[in-house]
């Protein structure tokens, strides 16, 4: 939740002040080179408007640099070499916090938080305690008893990591209208979070993209003709849930 937050935070600030002008943000290689794509257009006429196109522009490419992770982590991508990330990949709470993050920066930001880090730290810190209290976050004791009851659907207590199969359940959906992965017993209506595809009548996906390009260690990633846009994702998380159900349906032989 938190890291798409920041991301969120410093792609306004890096957005804002050349909001309209086409420019590129680059990451660190996740199995590709991530690329931020911001496309030429002309913004909104008022400073409001601009301040508020930049925010939930940011929100949108913060939650595709985490729809990103998700993919390269399937696929190989290992940030302390030698030890798989496979078993974090899509797994069922990962997209949703994430998004769940952006909105709260954006939020952040558009309440006049987003001026200096020091003043969006401590109101982000504020927001979290906010929106963990208003979603009934659970106690240690609690959390640990729930855990209990969803092994052998969500996860399986006689595997260890780095076995990937640990996590039994995963959601492979990317889209940015979510609701968090059902739980069979669960009793409370899921809590719905969007991120507008329209904002001021400014498209958000026409306005800038995450790009991957071919990096040094692809790993299983195929190298794509030119780059990976946001319109691709969701055909390789759709190829890795194919590949998943394949894998562990021959495990439960």
């Amino acid at each position: 939740m938190r890291d798409t937050a920041d991301n969120t935070f410093y792609l306004f600030n890096r957005i804002a002040p050349t909001l309209g002008q086409a420019g590129r943000i680059f990451y660190s290689e996740e199995l590709g080179v991530r690329r931020v794509q911001l496309n030429a257009f002309t913004p909104p006429a008022g400073v409001r408007q601009r301040y508020q196109l930049a925010a939930w522009l940011a929100g949108h490419l913060a939650f595709e640099i985490a729809q990103w992770h998700e993919i390269a982590q399937w696929y190989g991508f290992q940030s302390v070499p030698g030890f798989s990330e496979e078993i974090s990949a899509f797994s069922p709470e990962d997209l949703y916090s994430n998004l769940l993050g952006a909105r709260l920066a954006i939020n952040v930001i558009l309440s006049g938080h987003g001026g200096s880090l020091e003043d969006y730290n401590q109101a982000m810190d504020a927001a979290l305690k906010q929106v963990l209290t208003r979603l009934l976050v659970a106690t240690r004791g609690e959390t640990e008893a729930m855990f209990q009851q969803i092994d052998g659907d969500w996860w399986n207590s006689h595997r260890r990591v780095p076995d990937k199969f640990l996590v039994l359940k995963r959601n492979y959906d990317l889209q940015e209208n979510r609701l968090p992965t059902p739980v069979p017993f669960e009793t409370m209506p899921p809590y719905r979070l969007t991120m507008p595809e329209q904002v001021g009548g400014f498209r958000l996906r026409d306005l800038g993209e995450l790009q991957i390009y071919p990096g040094h260690d692809m790993q299983a990633l195929p190298v794509p003709a030119q780059y990976y846009g946001a319109g691709a994702f969701q055909g390789l998380a759709d190829r890795a849930h194919e590949a998943d159900k394949t894998q562990l349906a021959r495990t439960e032989k």
